[in-house]
């Protein structure tokens, strides 16, 4: 047993809930991996796996210690950035301040539409040019938690990171790349300004719009529900969508117009 499981284990055997130390660990460990990227709230970790808060908290401070884990005040926990690299379905760990334009435009977008709100930024770098996952909130969306706790590793990573042509997320990017494919599809969104498609999540559509810097499109914000509420419900969902974004490329002109004053 390695010092990291000696830790944990010895953190979480102080306590007789019919569970052995071991399996209390591995679902403290389970729940804070499901949650995806980033910092989560002890709250939520202790709801969410069922340990009570004392247990808990020991295991993550024990994490924390044998650097497994991060902390942030206040009470916040997630996978080490070290850890999370060498996961097979290793997350993507950006850090974004909380009250960043592209947090809040992210949480207004939630807000509006009530579905998943995610920002991604594209990947060009690479030989199949792909979209990353920077931002996502999902407000009271607990469904949207048990669909992505229950998916596979595959759609998980897929959700994170896939092509340009995967998704509504990728193709709202690759439509108005240069050299993008001038089919009937790439002119439908440029015409419509979005994008409608199946998610990476079974049941789960995705609607895609670009965000601009100027001229050049650099990322896509997403709306993503329920198939029916989705279909039912996208114009309005583009419209809020749409707006956000706006808002957010005229915050990277009035950044770009700063640099080019201080250069």
């Amino acid at each position: 047993m390695s010092v990291i499981d000696t830790e944990l284990v010895e953190a979480a055997g102080t306590v007789d809930d019919g569970m052995t130390a071991h399996a209390r660990v591995y679902l403290v460990l389970q729940t804070l991996n499901s949650m995806g990227p980033g910092l989560h709230p002890l709250r939520r970790i202790i709801d969410e796996s069922g340990v009570t808060k004392s247990t808990v908290h020991r295991i993550l401070r024990a994490g924390v210690e044998a650097k497994h884990l991060i902390y942030r005040a206040p009470g916040r926990y997630g996978v080490s950035t070290d850890v999370a690299n060498h996961r097979p379905d290793a997350s993507v760990h950006l850090n974004l301040p909380h009250d960043s334009a592209l947090d809040r435009e992210t949480t207004v977008l939630q807000r509006q539409t009530a579905q998943v709100a995610m920002a991604f930024s594209a990947v060009l770098i690479d030989d199949t040019p792909g979209r990353l996952m920077l931002d996502h909130t999902y407000g009271r969306r607990s469904d949207f938690q048990a669909a992505f706790n229950h998916a596979d590793v595959d759609t998980k990573v897929a959700l994170r990171y896939a092509p340009l042509t995967a998704d509504a997320a990728g193709l709202a990017i690759l439509s108005h790349l240069d050299g993008a494919p001038q089919s009937h599809l790439m002119r439908e969104i440029r015409s419509e300004g979005y994008v409608l498609t199946q998610s990476p999540l079974q049941d789960w559509r995705m609607l895609g719009v670009p965000l601009w810097r100027g001229s050049t499109v650099y990322g896509s914000l997403v709306v993503m529900g329920l198939r029916p509420q989705m279909e039912r419900n996208r114009r309005e969902y583009a419209a809020a969508a749409l707006a956000c974004a706006a808002r957010l490329s005229a915050r990277c002109e009035l950044g770009s117009g700063a640099m080019r004053m201080a250069s």
